[in-house]
Parts: C-alpha cells; sequence; structure tokens
C-alpha cells in the first residue's frame, strides 16, 4: 500500500478528517450492550472511536483481545449481535451513510462495497459448499454477468491470490484446503468484486511464520485500489502492511498516527508497553517485558483512565479524570502525561 503525508493544519482531534480523497469517515461511534449487573442499565464497549481511512490506505486497528477491534469491524459491515445499541456516531462510506441502510441494503455493502476476511477461515467458509459455488455466488449477486462469466472470473481470483490449478480448486470443499489456502480463499472472497473497502479481521492468527508472510504480501499487493483496515494484536503485522496505526485499548482509540510515527515514537504508555511486549521491536539483549495485570471488563470502567491500573506512569489525576484526545501534528494521543523519549 502507498504511503500517505499525515494532515496538516487544525485538524480536529476526532481522529476523522473530511476530503476528497477519504473513503470512510467514523466519528464518536458508541456502542453498548445490556448491563447484567443490577446497577446499570447498559454498558458502553465503543466509547467515541473515530479515525477516517483514504483511498488506497491501509490502516491498522491494533490492540489487546477485549479492546474493541472486532466490535469496530462488525459495526462497519452491519453485523452487530442483537443486544447491541449504537448510541451515536456516524460512519460514511464514500458518501453513503451506513447507519442508516435496511437490512436489504446493507446485503449489497457487504462484498459489493466491503469486503471481509475473517479471523476463522474455516468457519468463515461453508462446509457444504464448493470454493466455486461461494466465489459465483458472490459475482452474480453484484453484477449481472453470466454464469459462464462468473466461473472465468472466479478462476481469474484464485490464480491471483496464488490458489494452484485454480479451475480444479473451484470444486474443492474447505477442509480439502490447507489452512493457508483456506486464509487465501477467504482474500478471494474479498476482492472478487473489487470493494473500494477490505476489513481483514487477524488474517494470520493459526499459521506459521511462512504462511503469514505470505498473506500479508498477498494484502499489500493483491487490493488494486481498494483501501484496506487490518485488525491485529501483532504490531510487526502492522509495521509491513500499515499507512496509519490506530491503537485501542477498552473501547477507545488511545493512540493515533502514520504507523512509523506510532511504533517509533510512542506517546500513550499502552503503546510503549505494548512495543516492550514484541519480541520483533525488543532492542538487542534486552528481556521482554509484559504488561501488568488484564485489560478491564467494560463493566468496571469508571471515571478515570482506563489504563491507569497496569501504567508504570501513573499519577493521581490519571485515577480521577478521563484523558482526552490531544492532537500534535498528525499524532494523536489520549494520555494525561505522555511519554517524551521514543522507545
Amino acid at each position: 500500500m502507498s504511503t500517505h503525508p499525515e494532515p496538516s493544519g487544525t485538524a480536529p482531534a476526532s481522529g476523522a478528517v473530511t476530503s476528497d480523497s477519504t473513503l470512510l469517515s467514523v466519528e464518536d461511534l458508541r456502542i453498548s450492550f445490556p448491563a447484567r449487573d443490577g446497577v446499570r442499565e447498559r454498558v458502553d464497549v465503543l466509547q467515541g472511536v473515530s479515525f477516517s481511512l483514504r483511498r488506497g490506505e491501509a490502516l491498522a486497528l491494533v490492540g489487546e483481545s477485549g479492546s474493541g477491534k472486532t466490535m469496530t469491524a462488525r459495526t462497519l459491515i452491519g453485523l452487530l449481535p442483537p443486544t447491541a445499541r449504537i448510541d451515536s456516531g456516524q460512519v460514511t462510506l464514500d458518501g453513503q451513510d451506513l447507519m442508516s441502510l435496511s437490512r436489504r441494503q446493507w446485503l449489497k455493502v457487504r462484498g459489493g462495497l466491503i469486503g471481509t476476511v475473517f479471523q476463522d477461515a474455516m468457519s468463515g467458509l461453508d462446509p457444504v459448499r464448493t470454493i466455486g459455488s461461494l466465489l459465483m455466488e458472490s459475482i452474480r449477486l453484484h453484477s449481472s454477468i453470466s454464469r459462464r462469466a462468473a466461473c472465468a472470473q472466479a478462476i481469474e481470483v484464485l490464480g491471483l491470490v496464488g490458489i494452484p490449478k485454480p479451475a480444479e480448486r473451484l470444486r474443492a470443499y474447505p477442509h480439502q484446503l490447507s489452512g493457508g489456502q483456506r486464509q487465501r480463499v477467504m482474500i478471494a472472497l474479498a476482492i472478487v468484486t473489487k470493494p473500494p473497502l477490505v476489513i481483514a479481521d487477524e488474517p494470520t492468527t493459526a499459521l506459521d511464520a511462512t504462511i503469514q508472510a505470505q498473506i500479508l504480501e498477498l494484502l499489500r499487493t493483491d487490493l488494486g485500489s481498494s483501501s484496506l483496515i487490518i485488525i491485529t494484536h501483532d504490531l510487526g503485522v502492522a509495521a509491513s502492511i500499515a499507512d496509519r496505526t490506530a491503537v485501542m485499548y477498552a473501547g477507545r482509540i488511545v493512540e493515533y498516527s502514520s504507523t512509523t510515527e506510532v511504533l517509533e515514537r510512542p506517546r500513550h504508555p499502552y503503546t510503549v508497553g505494548l512495543l516492550q511486549a514484541a519480541p520483533a521491536f525488543s532492542r538487542e539483549r534486552r528481556p521482554l517485558r509484559p504488561i501488568p495485570g488484564t485489560p478491564p471488563r467494560p463493566q468496571d470502567l469508571g471515571a478515570s483512565c482506563a489504563f491507569a491500573p497496569r501504567c508504570p506512569w501513573a499519577q493521581d489525576d490519571c485515577r480521577s479524570l478521563i484523558p482526552d484526545v490531544a492532537r500534535i501534528g498528525g499524532h494523536e494521543h489520549a494520555c494525561l502525561h505522555p511519554v517524551e523519549e521514543s522507545v
């Protein structure tokens, strides 16, 4: 993916940048679920998530499990659980308001405007249907081409993602493919209609290092003009593919900038902790430093910095105030006492 310069000037600190080059804009997205503690009616799981995505750009959403990455993605494709409620926010894709779509309209958006690579390829593919039938159904749902033309297009995209003997593989079932091949099929399903946006949720999970590298190379080179949101807990994945990175914690984006800026000059202590716990970013002969404790449950969040109980630099005000988002140039962070030195 190409690297884009950061916006300059006095853009708002929300993270959403509106311009002619903006494909996706997410502003103040708040999602809640029913509470089960007998005290509150609902619990917030996303708390004011805002970001934007330019055409042809790759954005990484990074954070531990439970940080809100997948919930953000599920909102973007209209697949929230029935008990979820969108309390506020605006999501616009290529000028279209996704929050106002009907169920029938979502069927056209998924696959047509947004391609999705799900985390578990085995469960993401229908076990009783052939690869060819899945690809051809998606093609014909979003175009008016003939079955013969759809078959040719399916063969072409399987070859594009590196499936050997693609014409023969059209008749294969998911269980007849290796893990790496199933993930390639998921990518083929995501890009076969040439959507402007592709969302990849942990696309390299449970794959060995060689296959991981191949999958990331596919995402870098085979998306054409599509923009990419990649969800990952691996900073190495973000470094290899993303133009910009948004670090999420407890339902908020706590740091947001170009990937180079986030990895080389992190401002939020949580980002520093992730870097210190990652082998690829550890300095020579320095032991890995896991972040102490565990991420908070949404129902345990209060009027304080959510990371304060795990933060080695937390001060008294961190335990009594929720930090606002500060913006310096194109670098945003939500911390009362940001880190001054690079890792």
